[in-house]
């Protein structure tokens, strides 16, 4: 089916062919035939076309002549009966108020007769009660280490294709697992011991990808990535670091380790010195009892200057629940052994009572005091 173009001619290639484009557009343009236009056309001179629009291209079939302008303006005949009719009128109908109606056959409302509604007695409400300090203390971890997996997805990528679903089940589960899949099936006697085998393989190959994974995120984010995090890594390096890239990352991870410990270390006591110069007990017996480093011990200081601070504060005249609070910050410290309480307090409550007996094998001097009240 053809269409209508207004096109403007751009150029003359010879005596049976010229160029043209859309009017005022650089697309759709194209050839069209000398024979269609009139003789003497110029470039730039613009004509209604018909066209067919094909696979290959626009096809100009003919053109046609141009619109003849009108200088008088078309008028239209409005014909009808010649009857002269009224037109159409509306009115609105006011809206009937209900309230004047309603209070007619009701009658007015009687509120003095109306009863209050009751009210809910707000004074046997239980309160809700204090949230409990949670009773083991734990330090803000640091940064949580979030590996990417490009080593673990090249090893399975660089695989056969029949041997990366294999590969995926075994990241996916566990070796166990699969041997227990396999035994399920039904499979000729010793089918599944090479495929086992190749598994085991498959399994080194995919946790040593893993822990390259996991030590270049380290590796990226040492001074803030979480310490037990950091440790493990390290710790895992002894199985999975095997090639040479491995071996150097895993010496530079260790030497990080020991500089974060040390850093760590120094953020740690300062802490607690600060927390026992600002009278903040439990603060600084909850920090001694979580060290950076395993096995690390207070300056002496530092130490005589804790037990001093946790022997006076156990005291008759202390609050029971405080008595309570700092008994059991003692009870996870370095310093249990070494702290003497003054004496129990003048009022006991359960909750002190339950503490005692909790933590009587972890301060030995906290349970004599109790037996020789006893």
């Amino acid at each position: 089916m053809s269409s209508r173009l207004e096109i403007e001619i751009t150029s003359k290639i010879d005596d049976l062919s010229h160029t043209w484009r859309a009017v005022g557009a650089k697309q759709p343009k194209g050839n069209i035939k000398s024979s269609l236009l009139p003789s003497g056309v110029k470039v730039g001179e613009t004509f209604r076309v018909e066209a067919d629009f094909l696979l290959d291209g626009i096809e100009i079939v003919s053109v046609l002549p141009p619109k003849a302008k009108r200088d008088e303006p078309v008028f239209l005949d409005i014909i009808g009966s010649g009857k002269s009719e009224g037109g159409v009128t509306t009115s609105l109908v006011g809206k009937r108020s209900k309230r004047k109606n309603d209070s007619k056959k009701k009658g007015k409302r009687d509120f003095k007769n109306v009863k209050p509604k009751a009210r809910e007695d707000k004074r046997n409400v239980p309160k809700a009660k204090p949230k409990k300090r949670p009773k083991n203390f734990q330090p803000r971890r640091g940064k949580r280490l979030k590996p990417k997996k490009i080593h673990r997805n090249g090893f399975i990528e660089d695989l056969p294709e029949l041997h990366k679903p294999l590969a995926i089940e075994i990241t996916n589960s566990s070796i166990p697992k699969l041997r227990e899949k396999l035994n399920k099936m039904d499979l000729p006697a010793g089918f599944s011991d090479p495929i086992l085998d190749y598994a085991q393989e498959l399994n080194t190959g995919l946790k040593t990808a893993e822990w390259l994974d996991r030590a270049e995120a380290i590796e990226k984010d040492m001074p803030s990535v979480d310490l037990q995090d950091f440790r493990s890594v390290v710790a895992a390096s002894e199985n999975w670091a095997r090639s040479g890239k491995a071996i150097e990352l895993k010496d530079k991870l260790e030497a990080g380790l020991k500089k974060r410990i040390e850093t760590e270390q120094q953020q740690w006591l300062k802490i607690i010195r600060d927390a026992l110069q600002e009278e903040k007990l439990v603060r600084a017996l909850n920090f001694s009892s979580r060290p950076p480093k395993a096995g690390a011990q207070l300056p002496e200081d530092t130490s005589n200057l804790l037990v001093k601070q946790a022997s006076e504060a156990l005291n008759s005249e202390t609050n029971p629940d405080r008595w309570a609070v700092v008994a059991e910050a003692v009870a996870y410290s370095p310093v249990r052994l070494k702290v003497q309480p003054i004496a129990l307090p003048s009022r006991m409550n359960d909750n002190l009572s339950k503490i005692i007996v909790k933590h009587s094998e972890r301060f030995p001097a906290m349970a004599a005091l109790q037996e020789s009240k006893n």
